[in-house]
């Protein structure tokens, strides 16, 4: 585990033990799951699983993720596994299984704008997590948060001496992690310029 600031806010990043394994599974996934067009929903230029809200069945997935998030995560930042939930409905008495992720597959060329992942209402997540199921950091598009104070442009010409003015921050990620933040974090994804294909699990945790 690596908890890093950003912003003043803490973020997490985990290894998956089971990468090989996991992977393979969301990647059978990708192929046969519907990715819909995402530049007219989001400010972006992706495919993702996300406009369909069909129901993903990863079992790996869900059950390292579960145990990242309730047995390891939980504890890090010191709120009670209790008092979160992957289940999209916040129901823990519901016998559904009905997580809110969703897989995004990146192409050349693709993007995603800044944006963060609050709702209105209750549904507002408690956390948000991105993981990199497939993912080169040397020439693939690269996960940021964007900087929502006005230092960027009052101290443009400090920022190489302090990370805190710049307007982007860029984490060390490799294949097979997860990062967790707060939801309202701006954040978003560079444009996409290797020819490999990038494909990532987002989602959220609930109360």
């Amino acid at each position: 585990m690596e908890e890093i600031q950003v912003w003043g806010f803490p973020t997490f990043k985990y290894k998956f033990e089971n990468q090989r394994k996991i992977r393979e599974e969301i990647l059978q996934n990708a192929n046969k799951q519907t990715l819909d067009d995402m530049s007219e929903d989001w400010n972006a230029s992706c495919k993702s699983t996300a406009a369909s809200r069909e129901i993903i069945t990863m079992p790996n997935f869900h059950k390292e993720l579960k145990n990242i998030i309730y047995e390891k995560f939980s504890k890090d930042i010191n709120i009670p596994s209790s008092k979160m939930t992957l289940k999209g409905c916040s129901n823990e008495s519901c016998t559904e299984e009905c997580p809110d992720y969703w897989i995004n597959v990146y192409t050349k060329n693709d993007h995603q704008d800044v944006h963060y992942h609050m709702n209105e209402g209750d549904k507002t997540p408690l956390f948000s997590f991105a993981y990199f199921v497939k993912y080169d950091p040397e020439k693939d598009a690269q996960f940021y948060f964007y900087n929502p104070s006005p230092a960027p442009n009052m101290y443009e010409e400090f920022t190489g001496i302090r990370p805190a003015f710049k307007e982007r921050m860029k984490l060390d990620i490799s294949e097979g992690e997860i990062i967790i933040f707060p939801p309202f974090m701006l954040h978003g994804v560079d444009k996409h310029l290797s020819d490999n294909t990038r494909i990532t699990v987002a989602g959220n945790i609930y109360r």
